[in-house]
């Protein structure tokens, strides 16, 4: 009886642990990177030498290799590959996240106006396409306050900048469209407070001081009296995201609290807590993307 197929898409180091799982379990590992030389490619069944972009090329090697139905496709590598793991699932009627709702949580003016849409909270924020419009939108501004200038798909460290409007660091600021500058800048102004990273997983959570890298419940009474965790609970299963470990980061003060971000790769912070508690966080990964199953042990809360 043939075995179910898995398309691994990303086979460089930090994909290997969960590499390293799989060739326990009871499928065919089919890998695909752009860089030939991959580390990961020794631990599959079969390697191709094709990029995530590559959507087409991905389905062409799903058709030779018979896919279907009843096998999968996975990725732990960047974001951007979520949109050709969709793409290639939904060919081949494999149950994945809508592409339109990954290439939504990939754009920041896409999912800004999203989150205004649901009302979750976001720093006072503008969309600059142009140098010209970055200094008069800052000219009736603070020129104390300080402010975040945030390409579109900018992934950290890229086209992120910080300053007082009296002071634009303009031979820095990138003006030209690349990957990670699609259309536009978003300008936001600092909140104050501290910076937390808040995990969603089944029916659990998890919040990561930035700071220090560590859990954190030094904050669940203000995250508890501000309906965070219900309101960002709500906003995933909406989108329907709620069968995903999903990240947020977030500013919290004594006031209220703000939504920085939103992320779908696998939780780098997370998974160094994991290993310091001598968990294999992959395996968990892998169980619960493949199977829904939740076997996440509880000192991860």
């Amino acid at each position: 009886m043939n075995r179910p197929k898995l398309l691994f898409l990303g086979c460089n180091k930090a994909q290997i642990p969960y590499l390293e799982v799989l060739k326990d379990w009871n499928f065919d590992i089919i890998c695909a990177d752009l860089n030939n030389n991959a580390p990961g490619r020794l631990h599959c069944q079969k390697f191709y030498n094709v990029g995530y972009e590559d959507i087409n090329k991905l389905i062409r090697i799903g058709e030779k290799e018979g896919f279907s139905s009843k096998d999968k496709v996975f990725t732990a590598s960047a974001q951007f590959a979520h949109i050709a793991a969709a793409s290639f699932a939904k060919h081949f009627s494999i149950p994945y996240v809508d592409k339109s709702v990954i290439e939504t949580c990939l754009d920041k003016v896409s999912f800004y106006k999203l989150f205004q849409k649901k009302n979750i909270p976001i720093p006072m924020t503008w969309l600059i396409d142009s140098k010209e419009l970055l200094y008069s939108t800052l000219s009736s501004l603070s020129k104390e306050d300080y402010f975040y200038l945030k390409s579109d798909f900018s992934k950290n460290p890229n086209y992120v900048y910080r300053f007082k409007s009296s002071k634009i660091p303009a031979k820095k600021i990138f003006w030209g469209r690349d990957r990670y500058l699609r259309s536009k800048y978003v300008l936001q102004k600092e909140f104050p407070g501290v910076s937390l990273r808040i995990n969603l997983y089944f029916d659990r959570f998890n919040i990561i001081d930035f700071k220090s890298g560590n859990i954190t419940h030094e904050h669940h009474k203000k995250i508890n009296d501000f309906h965070v965790i219900q309101i960002l609970r709500d906003f995933v299963n909406n989108i329907g995201l709620q069968n995903w470990l999903i990240k947020f980061d977030i500013i919290l003060n004594k006031v209220g609290f703000v939504v920085l971000d939103i992320g779908m790769d696998p939780p780098f912070r997370m998974n160094n807590i994991a290993k310091s508690q001598g968990i294999n966080f992959s395996e968990h990964y892998l169980n619960h993307y493949l199977f829904n199953i939740n076997h996440y042990p509880y000192s991860l809360d």
